[in-house]
């Protein structure tokens, strides 16, 4: 694919994730007058910012892959952004905590296929040394939508209802899915020389024994840049004393600007990395998770509102620097005809445990503590899901072991 066409086709595929973002990111900026006028406890509230949407996006992940292995990805992209902003702009009517969860799937069912998309597409129109970069920026133009969602998302909520939010943040996804129907090229798919006739992609990656533990590894990290960004603004508003307006001014620069340069930054580090092997893009991951626990332990234990802002920006950058070194191993380690697929699975067990399973534990947590320690109960409950930091360390630490068997193996298949 020339170099030009390769980089309209980024910029398409970050602007479209931005979009997600600022959809999926909306019922996070109003969790709280949601809450109060439909009378939601913390469990019903983070099912709807994390397992209504991401039990259901992590599922469709995989159908999405497993079809963008075989179909046209830039006619599914298009096709699930029009059905995306149409849900999200639906969150707009519900009437309760029900209509809302539906409406929640539905962002979900859309939203499933634009980073496993994005990650066979990249994969194929840059050479290894240049994908974490171009990963860097796809991911960075989700930010967009975070400053987005944060900063307007807020204002609009707080003068006009929460329901507006919704009815202004569809629309422009539906305009750019039609541009992508109606002018989006994809790159010429990479041949694999490994592929065996009859033996579907998914059976290819569950003997891939090093894949399976490195994406295991980043679902469980997936936690600080998914669940715990949707619990944060509840507990500013909480634990500081923050209006939901003043939240979405701080949190739209803070946690986009962080999250931008951590994701540029990681990209430009794993551009560098790439040059030595996969197994330099897994050691970094590897420190960067371990990193991430005092980090964000600092966010929760900062004794003034200033100190954890400063800390939650640092949070904010380290929770993603790794991505685009992580999404680079995992597709390097994939077989070609299996990269969106392998993807679609990352997406679901990020979803599963990073989005919806440790968000909910740490959700009843807080409710289970909140008649000893009230607000400050959401405090302690996150400080408590910030182990996953750990777990997901150790598991890289398994992953990037069995990476390295697995070439030498190659390499003795190769030189008898």
């Amino acid at each position: 694919m020339p170099a030009q066409a390769a980089a309209t086709m980024l910029v398409l595929l970050a602007i479209a994730y931005g979009l997600a973002y600022l959809d999926r990111l909306m019922m996070a900026v109003v969790a709280e007058p949601v809450r109060h006028e439909f009378g939601l406890s913390d469990k019903q509230l983070f099912a709807l910012t994390g397992a209504a949407f991401v039990l259901i996006y992590g599922a469709c992940s995989m159908i999405a892959g497993w079809l963008l292995d075989r179909a046209s990805r830039a006619r599914i992209i298009g096709m699930a952004m029009g059905g995306w902003s149409l849900a999200t702009m639906a969150c707009g009517f519900a009437t309760g905590f029900p209509g809302l969860a539906a409406a929640r799937a539905g962002v979900g069912v859309g939203e499933a296929a634009i980073v496993p998309a994005a990650m066979a597409m990249i994969s194929d129109a840059y050479p290894p040394q240049k994908r974490p970069l171009a990963m860097g920026v796809f991911y960075a133009g989700g930010m967009v939508g975070v400053f987005v969602a944060w900063v307007a998302g807020s204002w609009v909520a707080a003068h006009y209802g929460w329901r507006s939010a919704f009815f202004l943040a569809g629309p422009p996804g539906i305009v750019l899915a039609l541009l992508v129907l109606w002018k989006g090229r994809e790159p010429e798919r990479e041949f694999h020389r490994g592929a065996v006739r009859g033996r579907g992609t998914f059976a290819d990656i569950a003997r891939n024994t090093p894949l399976l533990w490195l994406l295991g590894a980043g679902s469980v990290l997936t936690f600080v840049n998914i669940g715990l960004i949707n619990q944060l603004g509840s507990f500013f508003m909480r634990s500081h004393a923050m209006p939901m307006q003043q939240v979405g001014l701080i949190f739209g620069p803070v946690m986009a600007g962080g999250t931008a340069c951590g994701l540029i930054g990681g990209g430009w580090i794993g551009n560098r990395l790439a040059a030595r092997g996969v197994d330099a893009l897994l050691r970094f991951s590897t420190i960067n998770a371990f990193a991430l626990f005092p980090i964000y332990m600092l966010v929760f234990l900062a004794p003034s509102k200033g100190l954890a802002l400063v800390a939650l920006f640092l949070g904010t950058i380290a929770s993603v620097l790794y991505s685009p070194c992580f999404s680079a191993a995992y597709q390097a380690v994939s077989a070609p005809h299996t990269r969106a697929t392998a993807a679609g699975i990352s997406g679901f067990a990020n979803a599963l445990i990073g989005g919806a399973l440790t968000t909910f534990l740490v959700g009843a947590l807080s409710d289970h503590w909140k008649p000893a320690y009230g607000p400050e109960s959401l405090r302690y409950a996150m400080m408590a899901g910030l182990v996953s930091c750990l777990i997901s360390g150790a598991m890289f630490v398994k992953a990037r072991q069995l990476v390295a068997q697995q070439a030498a193996s190659a390499d003795a298949a190769t030189f008898p």
